[in-house]
C-alpha cells in the first residue's frame, strides 16, 4: 500500500511538471507581466489565452485543476515579489486565492479565481509606484521601503541599504523625489494601506499595526492627509 502511494505521488507530481513544461511559454508571459505591471496585456491574457485545466489525470479533475491553479499562484505570488511587492503582502495574497480555490467545487469557479488572481498580482506590480532613477543607490532604498512597509525603517537602516552616508542620502534622496524620507516611508504605507482596504475585509486597527503604525488614530490622519478622505470613506468608495 505505502508503495502504491509513493508511485501515485511520483505519477501525479510528473503529471503537474508535464503541464508546466507543456505551459511554458504562458507561463513566461503572465510573469512578465506581473514584472512589469502590465495590467492590459495580463487583461488579453485573461481573455484569449485560456489555460487547459481539465487533464484527467489526478485523484479527480477537480482537485487536479486545484493543484494547478494552486501551484500557478504560488508562481505569481513569488513573481510580484521578485519585482519588489512587499513579501508579507504577497503571501496573505497567496494565502486568501488558495483558500479560494480550496473552498470552491466547481471548475468555472476556480478558472475565475485564477483570473482574478493573474490581474491581482499585476496590479500590484502597477501600484508600486516606484520612481524609475538613474541613481541605483536610491533605487535601492525606494525597493526597500517598499518592501518593509510593515516594519519601522530607520535612516541608518536605508543609508546602509545605499551605501551613503545618512546626511548625504538625505540630501540625494529629497533632489530625486522632491520628498523626505519620512514623507516616502508615509506613503509607501499608505499605498499598502489602500490595497488591504481594497482587497482585505482586515479591520482598521488591523491594518494599522499590520503597518507598523504608533495607534489607529495615527493611521487615519496621515491616511486623511495623503489620500483626502478618511480609510473607511476609500474603503466604501473602492472595495468591490
Amino acid at each position: 500500500m505505502e508503495e502504491n502511494k509513493k508511485l501515485y505521488e511520483t505519477v501525479y507530481e510528473d503529471a503537474g511538471l508535464s503541464w508546466i513544461s507543456e505551459n511554458l511559454e504562458l507561463l513566461q508571459q503572465i510573469q512578465n507581466c506581473i514584472r512589469l505591471g502590465d495590467v492590459r496585456q495580463m487583461e488579453t491574457i485573461v481573455d484569449v489565452i485560456p489555460p487547459d485545466f481539465r487533464a484527467s489525470f489526478g485523484r479527480t479533475p477537480l482537485r487536479h485543476m486545484k493543484n494547478l491553479v494552486n501551484s500557478l499562484i504560488q508562481i505569481m505570488g513569488m513573481t510580484a515579489i521578485g519585482a519588489g511587492v512587499s513579501p508579507a503582502f504577497c503571501i496573505r495574497y497567496m494565502e486568501r486565492f488558495v483558500m479560494e480555490v480550496e473552498a470552491s467545487e466547481s471548475f468555472d469557479r476556480i478558472r475565475s479565481i485564477a483570473d482574478n488572481a493573474k490581474l491581482q498580482f499585476c496590479r500590484l506590480t502597477a501600484e508600486m509606484e516606484v520612481p524609475e532613477l538613474t541613481d541605483q543607490r536610491i533605487g535601492r532604498v525606494i525597493r526597500h521601503i517598499h518592501e518593509n512597509t510593515s516594519r519601522r525603517l530607520t535612516r541608518s537602516e536605508l543609508a546602509e541599504v545605499a551605501g551613503l552616508s545618512e546626511t548625504y542620502l538625505s540630501k540625494r534622496f529629497r533632489s530625486l523625489t522632491g520628498k523626505t524620507l519620512p514623507e516616502y516611508i508615509r506613503e509607501a504605507k499608505v499605498l499598502q494601506a489602500k490595497r488591504m482596504l481594497v482587497n482585505t475585509d482586515e479591520s482598521l486597527a488591523e491594518i494599522a499595526s499590520y503597518l507598523d503604525f504608533s495607534t489607529q488614530n495615527y493611521f487615519q490622519t496621515v491616511f486623511r492627509q495623503i489620500e483626502g478622505c478618511t480609510p473607511l470613506e476609500y474603503r466604501r468608495r473602492h472595495q468591490k
